[in-house]
């Protein structure tokens, strides 16, 4: 079997056969001398090796830990063969629906069919199934009975507890008990996957690793007695069969999950049970750098004859932040990245970018430095005893947090030097820019509408509304017009026509007709056509959704108005587009 050398994820990548993707068929395991993997990964996407698609990094982070990996993309479920055609591997398999949650994939906010996939080659649907975790661990189980499963990824990791399914309208119980897996792995998964690797090396089953942070377990009725039975701190959620018939209990089990998330939680549906351990510390400067400074191709598997839109709209971006501690109620990313902010060394992003730009086709364009919020980048906690203890779900809403660092000049010099390397030609920052952030340090509008913006500006305002904002988590104001005016300002000293492209969202809970008409007059009056308007979608265990289910509020027990008729929504969304519709240009 071909050996593979381990990259020391403090910083200093080690030689590795850097030259070739993970093994997708038979014939590239012979190629490779390669008799089994030791980990098959298998998912919704096609496959990418790109640190930007999750089944690439996570593939490239086990093979420095010294595993054979090997990638199965868009299999078939209807084909058994689709899951046997690399045999089974010696430790486990891993299995993601993608990217993105697979019935935001493969369904519209009104629930119908889309005709694109931006994730699959050629941009064409059709190979995704729906639900895509349970449908892979389905089809694994029917071929191999006895060889451990591990889920991952966003469908997985906002589905670890009970939650409010919009698809269905429906309460479904924890994804790990639907798909019979033995372990679900949440969040940004080198910690828990270093975790365990180091487990089975040692020789421990997956069953008897019961407390890794950031994994959940699957319990049976045994191990949910011992374990009620010996554990006295642990935080118990309300049980599937509780929530499923009352949606104040569904309230409830909102509010107790996430004021303990740094808790080691139970939740249980009917004989079995999850148990969810807390979230892992943040990655270190220098394991962030490490993992970025694995041996990516950033390119698509070879055997594509299509583009993959997904990977031609990223190809040429930099990761450079992970976390949000926006803490916006109808966003995911705090319950699967974290609230910490997480940014990699300047030194680590410049080594990349001088790596990408030895490689055949590159053009010297960096199309963004980002993350979830470009300038979060650098931004810390000034107390000393942050993260676990802190109840705060948002560092800026309703207002700054006094423990922030909000100084964005670690950012503003990341655009300069990057800006300054003879091999980039033109850099734009395209992951969107948190208005109300930034003007607690107006110095990076200057930098931006300088050196980083190509004609247009990613924003999120979302709404102007201020009772739709507080239901959104958002502060009442979002700092758009102040921070519009001081743009305009700072591209105009640069000699640039440039322009804010503004997010915007219809139909949130606390958002009725009148709200919708409240935003689109505050656009007309200012001329402000807006393109890139979301009808709003309930993602599993947001605060949104709970709203959106509930009809309240789950911290403050306060009623929230909610359009149930996708027709409001679309309505709501035709009147913030005032200037392309008839009903939005009529009063």
């Amino acid at each position: 079997m071909r050996s593979v050398k381990k990259t020391d994820l403090s910083g200093d990548t080690q030689s590795m056969e850097t030259a070739v993707f993970l093994p997708t068929t038979r014939e590239e395991m012979r190629a490779l001398s390669i008799d089994q993997l030791d980990v098959l990964l298998v998912t919704g996407d096609a496959y990418v090796d790109h640190p930007a698609f999750g089944a690439g990094l996570v593939g490239r982070y086990l093979q420095s830990l010294g595993l054979i990996v090997g990638i199965i993309a868009m299999p078939d479920v209807k084909d058994p063969g689709a899951f046997t055609k690399l045999g089974a591997p010696r430790y486990f398999f891993g299995v993601t629906s993608g990217n993105v949650d697979s019935m935001v994939s493969l369904f519209t906010a009104q629930k119908k069919k889309r005709s694109d996939d931006p994730y699959l080659p050629g941009g064409k649907a059709g190979s995704r199934p729906e639900r895509a975790i349970i449908a892979y661990c389905n089809g694994l189980k029917r071929v191999y009975k006895n060889v451990p499963i591990i889920i991952g990824g966003v469908e997985a990791s906002l589905r670890r507890i009970v939650h409010y399914d919009y698809w269905s309208d429906s309460i479904r119980q924890p994804v790990l008990l639907d798909a019979k897996a033995d372990m679900l792995v949440y969040g940004m998964a080198e910690k828990p996957l270093g975790a365990i690797v180091a487990g089975l090396k040692a020789g421990k089953m997956i069953g008897a690793m019961t407390d890794i942070p950031g994994t959940v377990i699957r319990l049976g009725k045994n191990e949910l007695s011992a374990v009620t039975s010996t554990e006295k701190n642990i935080v118990r959620l309300p049980s599937y069969e509780e929530v499923k018939q009352s949606k104040q209990v569904f309230s409830e089990m909102t509010r107790i999950f996430y004021e303990n998330i740094s808790a080691r939680m139970l939740q249980q549906s009917g004989t079995c049970a999850v148990l969810i351990n807390p979230a892992p510390p943040p990655l270190l400067q220098k394991e962030f750098d490490g993992i970025y400074g694995l041996p990516f191709l950033f390119k698509p598997h070879p055997s594509y004859k299509d583009i993959i839109p997904a990977c031609e709209q990223i190809k040429d971006s930099v990761t450079v932040v992970r976390g949000c501690l926006g803490g916006c109620n109808f966003c995911g990313l705090g319950v699967h990245q974290g609230k910490a902010i997480q940014s990699r060394s300047f030194q680590s992003v410049e080594m990349e970018i001088t790596r990408r730009a030895a490689s055949t086709g590159w053009k010297g364009v960096v199309s963004d430095l980002g993350g979830p919020t470009a300038n979060m980048y650098g931004l810390y906690c000034k107390r000393s005893d942050a993260d676990p203890a802190c109840k705060r779900r948002s560092c800026l809403s309703p207002r700054p947090c006094k423990f922030l660092c909000t100084l964005q000049s670690d950012f503003a010099e990341l655009i300069r030097r990057v800006g300054a390397l003879k091999q980039v030609k033109h850099l734009a920052i395209n992951s969107g820019i948190r208005m109300d952030l930034a003007l607690l340090w107006p110095g990076i509008i200057d930098v931006l509408a300088r050196c980083a913006v190509g004609g247009h500006l990613s924003v999120a305002p979302e709404h102007v509304s201020p009772k739709t904002l507080r239901n959104m988590g958002k502060p009442e104001n979002t700092g758009w017009k102040e921070f519009d005016e001081l743009f305009a300002k700072a591209s105009k000293r640069a000699g640039k026509k440039q322009y804010l492209s503004p997010y915007l969202i219809a139909g949130h809970p606390g958002s009725t007709q009148a709200e919708a008409g409240e935003l689109r007059d505050y656009l007309k009056r200012n001329n402000l056509r807006v393109r890139q308007v979301q009808e709003f979608i309930p993602f599993p265990m947001t605060v949104s959704a709970s709203m959106y289910y509930t009809g309240e509020d789950p911290f403050t027990k306060e009623k929230v108005e909610v359009s149930y008729k996708l027709s409001d929504t679309r309505h709501q969304k035709e009147l913030i587009m005032w200037w392309d519709t008839p009903k939005g240009r009529s009063r």
